[in-house]
């Protein structure tokens, strides 16, 4: 099995912040973590050698712009790995944020109607915090902001590091990853994380675009290392190929599987370790699942 790294194996940086805690976990890259609410939002912070890239901008909880400031002092591009609310939030902080150049989801994050917390993003019991919070999460929604739209291969050069997008369609239309060649970094998004992956969010056909990107992705990035943006920050890219090989365990209807607890039996969760992947019964059955009658 790959090996997964926690933020338990990095010192975390002080700072002031009461939602955010930054950690180093390579070479001009900070991981800034959202531990206090379930969903657990993985920032990256990347420094070149003359400006930083920031991908994606948090939940909206915590004022991202004011730590990236108290990070570094380079300036500052904001990229997204694609537009849903939990890493969106703290776009209009910024003076614009980069999305891959799909009209229909440029003009979401441009109205701030992406894809809003539902109750139980909302729920008192999505928070982990010491004391109550100083926030409302039942009024809690993602803002406008202005987009530059970007394409596949567009690459932002740092200064001494450079990231080349991958666009990465599965879990959304509009995921990319970010790929630093030279050091074999990959930055991977919503695409690949080390919990359950939900295949079916977009539609019974994005399903077999999300195995087809994965299974590009075992091809050319395994002996890269992978930063995620959920739950714990740093994967062996070994773990591409691993998925890759549960995507077609799945749809193929050999996987074992079980009723998915956080929906009430609506979904089908196969595991397969420190990874899942997750159906729409429908889905399920189209590809094979066979239930009991």
């Amino acid at each position: 099995m790959s090996k997964l790294m926690h933020f338990s194996e990095f010192d975390p940086i002080p700072c002031e912040s009461r939602w955010f805690v930054p950690y180093r976990v390579a070479d001009g890259v900070t991981a800034i973590y959202e531990p206090y609410h379930f969903q657990e939002v993985i920032s990256y912070l990347i420094e070149g050698n003359e400006s930083a890239l920031l991908l994606d901008s948090g939940m909206g909880i915590g004022n991202i712009r004011s730590l990236v400031e108290f990070l570094t002092d380079k300036p500052v591009i904001l990229v997204n790995s694609h537009s849903h609310f939990d890493h969106v939030g703290d776009n209009w902080r910024f003076p614009y944020a980069h999305l891959l150049d799909i009209p229909e989801y440029v003009l979401r994050l441009e109205s701030g109607n992406v894809f809003q917390p539902d109750s139980c993003n909302r729920a008192s019991s999505s928070l982990c915090l010491e004391g109550p919070p100083w926030f409302d999460l039942n009024t809690y929604h993602t803002k406008p902001c202005s987009v530059v739209p970007i394409e596949e291969g567009h690459c932002f050069d740092l200064g001494g590091m450079k990231l080349r997008v991958v666009a990465t369609p599965g879990h959304t239309r509009d995921s990319i990853m970010l790929a630093e060649d030279a050091s074999r970094l990959l930055f991977t998004g919503d695409t690949i994380y080390p919990a359950p992956l939900y295949a079916y969010i977009e539609g019974l056909d994005m399903i077999p675009i999300y195995q087809a990107t994965v299974e590009k992705l075992a091809a050319e990035y395994s002996d890269y290392t992978l930063f995620c943006s959920h739950n714990a920050p740093v994967w062996e890219g070994s773990a591409l190929k691993e998925i890759d090989d549960a995507f077609r365990s799945v749809l193929s209807g050999k996987a074992a599987w079980q009723y998915d607890s956080k929906t009430d039996g609506d979904n089908i969760l196969y595991s397969f370790g420190d990874f899942g992947i997750v159906l729409s019964r429908e889905a399920a059955v189209k590809y094979g699942t066979k239930f009991e009658t």
